[in-house]
């Protein structure tokens, strides 16, 4: 396949460990569809590396904010090497590279083949983005929540320099469920688990289930909304789901069934009532959850969100899925669940002297984020702390607690 021209920019070439990359750096996914499509049959990813999910964010949130996304293509002997999808933003008054999505995605990084992957070193990968920062004309790259790794395809971005995330991925290593379940609980915690089933049907059916239709996707992902923005009033955070991510979303849960981006609604309904949800895409061999909710309740001292993740792992493990993702971000269940903890690091580069006027700052911001994060005295009292402050109705009730 030949590398395709774009408007008045020229592909050029850098010279790498594993032979001369023609670079292409466009401002579109659609002209590059076909190339996706063939990257994502030969490579390892999550939702955020698709076609699809690209697509839809710059549709819902770059487009209607006049922005464009970053997307560096490298080409081989005529052949797909990687696709980089960055967007063009700012931070401290200086125009910087972020991956596209980021602060949204749980991983962030590039779609790469085997090729690259194993055999892109830092000098090619700094060469490369020095080249696409000079396109994107920006000072500095951010590259946050990335992965070291993703389904043991190494991610070239960590040979380069790089401090840790504040926060950890977390994922559970399906099989056969009810081995797994003995192996992760105690006899006590199942018949807690078990009791508190029991009570939660005394107030109705159970019943376990996902949109099937783009109607009842949507009627889920509505009720995911209204729950969530409840949740994150209550925490004293502002609620990150925001006009244009709602539409980004609703984007995804209709995309067509078995599209990787697709966003799955996996709900618990005790009768009618919509009592949890668990949603995510299916990608590849991996169930990857990306947002959950619970209903405001008497109900939750029954704990339904942890009777939804049970019942959705032992889903996974009758599909034959290899790994359920519970995402980024410490919390008790997630602990408690997974067998498989996911490092993550962040990249800050700077290309000139005003891009270290922002990389310095926001790395060392960073370190102390995570230094407070890891420490159990500290996070708690900084978690109490906020939710004095700014929540408007209370404090919040978990289930991690319970």
């Amino acid at each position: 396949m030949q590398a395709p021209h774009f408007g008045t920019s020229q592909p050029s070439t850098i010279d790498t460990a594993i032979g001369p990359i023609l670079l292409d750096v466009r401002h579109d996914a659609e002209s590059l569809k076909e190339v996706w499509a063939e990257l994502q049959d030969a490579a390892t990813f999550s939702p955020s590396q698709t076609y699809s999910y690209v697509d839809a964010w710059i549709r819902e949130i770059l487009a209607p904010a006049n922005g464009r996304p970053v997307i560096a293509i490298g080409y081989r002997d005529g052949n797909p090497l990687f696709i980089w999808s960055f967007e063009r933003r700012t931070a401290f008054g200086r125009p910087v590279l972020t991956w596209l999505g980021q602060g949204h995605a749980n991983y962030n990084m590039g779609l790469n083949s085997p090729e690259a992957a194993q055999g892109l070193k830092a000098d090619d990968v700094k060469r490369l983005l020095t080249r696409i920062a000079e396109r994107a004309q920006v000072s500095a790259a951010l590259l946050l929540g990335q992965p070291f790794e993703w389904n043991d395809a190494p991610n070239p971005f960590a040979r380069m320099a790089h401090q840790p995330h504040p926060s950890e991925g977390y994922a559970v290593k399906l099989g056969d469920f009810e081995t797994l379940y003995n192996q992760r609980f105690g006899k006590q915690s199942r018949r807690k688990y078990g009791r508190r089933e029991r009570k939660l049907a005394e107030e109705g059916e159970l019943v376990f289930g996902w949109g099937e239709t783009d109607e009842e996707q949507r009627e889920m992902l509505e009720i995911f909304f209204e729950q969530r923005e409840l949740q994150f009033a209550k925490m004293g955070v502002d609620d990150p789901f925001t006009p244009p991510i709602r539409d980004f979303c609703r984007a995804l849960a209709v995309l067509p069934k078995g599209d990787p981006a697709r966003l799955c609604m996996g709900y618990l309904k005790v009768g009618e009532f919509v009592a949890a949800t668990f949603s995510g895409s299916i990608c590849g061999n991996t169930l990857a959850v990306s947002m959950s909710s619970l209903a405001e309740s008497d109900m939750q001292r029954y704990s339904p969100g942890l009777v939804l993740l049970r019942r959705e792992i032992q889903w996974a493990c009758e599909q034959g899925l290899s790994y359920y993702d519970i995402g980024v971000g410490g919390a008790r269940h997630k602990e408690r669940w997974s067998d498989v903890i996911r490092p993550l690091f962040d990249s800050y580069i700077a290309f000139n002297p005003q891009g270290l006027m922002v990389t310095l700052p926001l790395s060392n911001l960073s370190r102390a984020k995570r230094s407070i994060k890891n420490n159990p005295y500290l996070w708690p009292m900084a978690q109490k702390i906020r939710r004095k402050l700014f929540a408007r109705q209370g404090d919040s009730s978990s289930e991690d607690d319970e």
